[in-house]
């Protein structure tokens, strides 16, 4: 508890100090903060101290993920897919290019097919971390803030789906179980979706029936329905990250009346992100990264061309101007920590495949989070939908 206080602290005064002084998005600060707690946790290990569990920070990073899903969820309108199909195209054409391209692309530079197929699946996922982050921040209100969130979030969960699938097929290869290519993935997939629609009915069902508007009773409400759900989808085996993105949406779909007080929720939201940047910087692994950097490169320059060609490609066909798709596309730039969580996945699995996609995901994640943040600050600037300042 002391060392997720002094980390928060320290994230809090650097996250200030970008804004205010250096004038860059406060994400950039909590990285850099979780940096150097993580280097201090090196440091205490070499003089033999004992410093805070990596269990505790893993954890701490996998229920701060799960939140950040759940608001993304909740925030979405995917009722605006049924209405505007060009949208869902949009995002198959970004999301399969990406993974497709990303695949051959990381094949060429000499990974296997396994790696590099799964390394295509988890970089499809854009960061909804870096989005709901400066989003909040620059407060915008737009088409392209708005298409960005709707987009991230299908991004996130079509990398959990397809990298369970590929997931399921390592299993195939080194277990030699068909069941577990067909089985797992469903069980996975149907599973969480169930558990995420019951849970929201739960939710939305207390909302109407004991806490009405009492804001303080709604967020304390939520916080224990994502905890609960994030704990039921660990002991059942379930995928916790699709799970409380699921959850989320379900709930912004069930409540029509609009209980859950979104201005509150975004308060607590916040401060849940001050943790996941840190916690996401301070449990990064660069031990393996020496001989990555070329494959790294080759899959960041491959995505964001994906994502802004298969954006713009769609963009007057869904109502918005070609300048509006690129700067959209560029929007989409920021890489998740979600990957290197699924990765994490992948090394229970196995543990060298595992190894080789954390070398090349931590060169990628960290460029593109860095990078992909300041593209996401400038398309939102560029489209004039940015109101706030860092």
């Amino acid at each position: 508890m002391v060392a997720l206080g002094v980390l928060a602290f320290l994230s809090l005064a650097l996250g200030e100090f970008a804004a205010r002084v250096l004038r860059l998005p406060r994400m950039l600060g909590y990285l850099a903060a979780g940096a150097l707690f993580g280097a201090g946790g090196q440091v205490l290990d070499g003089l033999q101290i004992e410093g805070p569990p990596r269990r505790t920070l893993d954890l701490a990073l996998d229920f701060a993920t799960a939140f950040v899903l759940f608001d993304l969820g909740h925030r979405v309108s995917f009722g605006w897919l049924r209405r505007n199909p060009a949208l869902i195209a949009s995002s198959l054409a970004e999301s399969t290019a990406t993974f497709l391209l990303g695949f051959a692309s990381l094949r060429w530079c000499g990974l296997a097919t396994l790696p590099a197929a799964l390394l295509g699946a988890v970089s499809i996922a854009t960061s909804p971390a870096i989005v709901l982050s400066i989003t909040r921040e620059l407060r915008t209100q737009g088409q392209v803030t708005e298409r960005t969130l709707l987009l991230t979030a299908l991004n996130c969960i079509y990398a959990i789906v397809v990298s369970t699938l590929m997931l399921a097929w390592a299993h195939l290869q080194y277990r030699g179980t068909l069941g577990a290519y067909v089985l797992q993935p469903l069980y996975l997939v149907i599973g969480s979706a169930v558990l995420a629609a019951v849970a929201a009915r739960i939710l939305v069902a207390v909302l109407a029936t004991a806490v009405e508007r009492d804001r303080g009773a709604q967020i304390m409400t939520m916080l224990a329905l994502v905890a609960i759900v994030f704990g039921v989808a660990q002991a059942l085996r379930l995928s916790h990250l699709l799970t409380l993105l699921a959850c989320g949406a379900f709930v912004h779909m069930f409540d029509r009346r609009r209980r859950l007080a979104g201005t509150e929720f975004g308060v607590m939201s916040s401060f849940v992100l001050v943790l996941f940047f840190a916690l996401s910087a301070a449990t990064a692994d660069f031990d393996a990264t020496t001989l990555a950097w070329g494959p790294a490169l080759v899959l960041v320059a491959v995505r964001i061309a994906c994502k802004v060609g298969g954006v713009a490609a769609f963009a007057r066909l869904s109502g918005v101007r070609t300048r509006q798709g690129i700067w959209n596309g560029v929007a989409l730039a920021p890489m998740s920590t979600l990957a290197l969580l699924l990765a994490r996945q992948v090394g229970l699995a196995d543990a060298k495949l595992g190894a080789q996609m954390q070398s090349v995901l931590v060169v990628a994640v960290v460029v593109l989070q860095v990078g992909g943040a300041l593209a996401l600050t400038r398309a939102l600037r560029a489209t004039g939908e940015a109101r706030g300042t860092p």
